[in-house]
């Protein structure tokens, strides 16, 4: 209940934020407001995707790319939260190709570990791995080693699960399990 009662206060000074056109303050609460939903007690998750739409719509009309790319990415990662990682990635991918249209390292590394994650639960390893891999060179360009290294040991923990599922379905076929 707790954690119910705090997502709403936040995407309340959210929406407020958003009333004062201050979509910085508006994303940031908007983002502490999802990081704190309780998927098992959400009702109306339509109300999250159509404030963000509503957001995206001021700064496609205020030509605000900057901020535009921010709630695409806010609306990957709503998606990838209900569990609608086609969605999820279709805005991240969207996200992406603004950052990099502006130069934005550090958002688009950022972009890139979202997009990652979106294909590891959908059980794309490589397309992964290749975007984890992207990330990190990003970051090593940019000195931020410990990001590089993090995002390195997500990449061989993702390299050893596909190389476990391999050998699982190579297991199932020599002894015909799916036959059965």
């Amino acid at each position: 209940m707790v954690a119910s009662i705090v997502n709403e206060e936040l995407l309340e000074k959210s929406k407020k934020f958003f009333e004062d056109k201050d979509i910085n303050n508006t994303l940031d609460h908007y983002r502490k407001a999802i990081e704190s939903i309780d998927r098992t007690k959400l009702n109306n998750k339509s109300q999250y995707t159509e404030f963000l739409q509503t957001i995206l719509l001021f700064c496609r009309e205020n030509n605000l790319p900057e901020q535009e790319a921010l709630v695409l990415r806010a609306l990957g990662r709503t998606y990838s939260l209900f569990k609608n990682h086609a969605k999820s990635m279709k805005y991240h991918y969207k996200s992406l190709k603004i950052q990099k249209k502006l130069g934005k390292k550090v958002e688009t590394a950022e972009g890139l570990i979202f997009l990652a994650e979106d294909f590891e639960v959908s059980g794309n390893y490589d397309k992964s791995i290749e975007s984890f891999k992207e990330a990190s060179e990003i970051f090593r360009d940019l000195g931020k080693l410990r990001n590089a290294e993090d995002i390195t040991k997500e990449i061989n923990r993702l390299k050893e699960f596909s190389e476990e599922i391999v050998e699982d379905e190579y297991m199932l076929k020599q002894f015909h399990v799916d036959n059965h």
